[in-house]
């Protein structure tokens, strides 16, 4: 055991162990990418709303609890995790605690029948606020996990192959998931993707046993951890993470509108359970397929590249929605649009992970990760704030203002440097 931690070191040959983690949280981001997609919050969550007959404050509160609740609770969750000597304990409760939510959102609406609008509202925000809040807290031991789990050698190749696994599982929950919506009736349904969702995340748990974690040495207890002091001094030292939370904020505000656009889809065009799961494989469709354009932007032009094509992307998709609309094309702007918006969310779950795991200190991760989530400030108050506007102003109006922020964050990309540059993200990238 000493010969094989001393060859690690060297950086030459993992260990048995590095390789077992490796593959732990390969097959969970597997299973993962299927239980993402059977409740995907972008276009499935929204059309259980509108099924539910909520409107857009609902729609608001629903993307604030699934982006903005995690993000913020981190704060609280970080120098907790971050005192712990073993994490993948907590790791384990976080995924047990989504998994038993989703069963509980997929058992009460089989019986929806029997409650009212509010009450069925109630009950699935109840839901995803536990699976939200759980999620938060297993994600900060997951990012803190893979960096002192997997050695740089074996993370080289890591998210470029989760990407590629993350690409096969979606495009096959896509599938499933149209399915079901197309064949069953009303909230049967979505009660039978939320209990297919939660045993996904069943069987996803079992690539987290597989995680071999050597306990950390002596850390400071949770209550004297000073997370705003420490918060004050890495945002004050760290230029690069600073610029990249302006980035994330400025980045996620495109991301966050689309359920809106679902929304105004589903409307205008029909509530359908085939138009729906149309709409949701077009969504996972454009998410596969850039998933294989993504990393070849990410190879000559590093993450920043991607970050750049995804403010370009985020500014151009309001500005194409709204005249599309206008123009009054028919499905034919759905069939434009979703998998564009599909491109745009895949761009965002691959860099943000996999910038912020580079750039955060291997003892610190923890908590860099939960100073991340509380100053994405835009994912957790700009959904309500957009519902707020969308009942006062027109959507011609509103799209193409918030356009501009995405393309702001050109300026903040343009002052980071490595080792998030191009050839950190060549090492992320390439396979050896």
């Amino acid at each position: 055991m000493e010969q094989k931690k001393e060859t690690s070191a060297t950086g030459t040959e993992p260990t048995t162990d590095q390789k077992l983690s490796y593959a732990g949280f390969l097959i969970h981001g597997i299973f993962l990418a299927l239980a993402v997609t059977f409740t995907e919050i972008n276009t499935v969550l929204p059309a259980l709303i509108i099924k539910s007959g909520g409107a857009e404050i609902h729609i608001g509160i629903l993307t604030t609890i699934m982006v903005g609740l995690p993000l913020v609770s981190q704060l609280l969750f970080s120098p907790f995790l971050q005192a712990r000597h073993k994490k993948k304990p907590f790791l384990l409760l976080g995924i047990y605690a989504r998994m038993s939510a989703f069963y509980l959102i997929g058992f009460l609406l089989s019986f929806s029948a029997r409650f009212s609008t509010a009450v069925i509202l109630m009950l699935i925000y109840l839901g995803l606020v536990i699976f939200t809040l759980s999620g938060a807290f297993a994600g900060i031991t997951y990012v803190s996990l893979i960096g002192s789990t997997i050695p740089q050698s074996l993370r080289s190749k890591f998210f470029l192959r989760k990407q590629v696994f993350w690409s096969i599982g979606i495009f096959i929950s896509g599938l499933l998931t149209r399915f079901i919506i197309a064949t069953e009736d009303g909230f049967k349904s979505y009660s039978l993707l939320f209990i297919a969702a939660a045993s996904m995340l069943a069987i996803a748990s079992a690539g987290f046993w597989l995680i071999r974690e050597d306990p950390q040495g002596k850390t400071v207890k949770a209550e004297k951890i000073r997370i705003f002091k420490s918060m004050r001094k890495i945002l004050k030292e760290d230029s690069t993470f600073r610029n990249y939370a302006v980035t994330s904020n400025l980045l996620s505000s495109a991301v966050v509108l689309i359920p809106f656009y679902i929304r105004i889809f589903i409307s205008d065009f029909g509530r359908t359970g085939n138009f729906i799961g149309t709409v949701v494989l077009l969504q996972t469709g454009g998410m596969v397929l850039s998933n294989l354009v993504w990393p070849r932007i990410v190879k000559p032009l590093g993450f920043k590249g991607l970050m750049r094509t995804q403010a370009l992307l985020g500014f151009l998709m309001p500005v194409l929605i709204t005249a599309l609309l206008i123009l009054d094309i028919g499905k034919l702007t759905v069939f434009i649009c979703v998998p564009l918006l599909g491109a745009l969310s895949g761009a965002q779950k691959m860099g943000s992970e996999a910038v912020l795991v580079q750039i955060s200190p291997e003892k610190s991760r923890a908590l860099y990760s939960g100073i991340y989530g509380a100053l994405n400030l835009t994912s957790a108050l700009f959904p309500m704030l957009a519902a707020a506007v969308l009942s006062l102003v027109n959507w011609k109006i509103f799209f193409p203002a918030a356009a501009l922020l995405p393309l702001l964050s050109l300026f903040t990309i343009k002052k980071m440097v490595c080792p998030v540059d191009i050839e950190k993200a060549k090492e992320s990238m390439t396979l050896n």
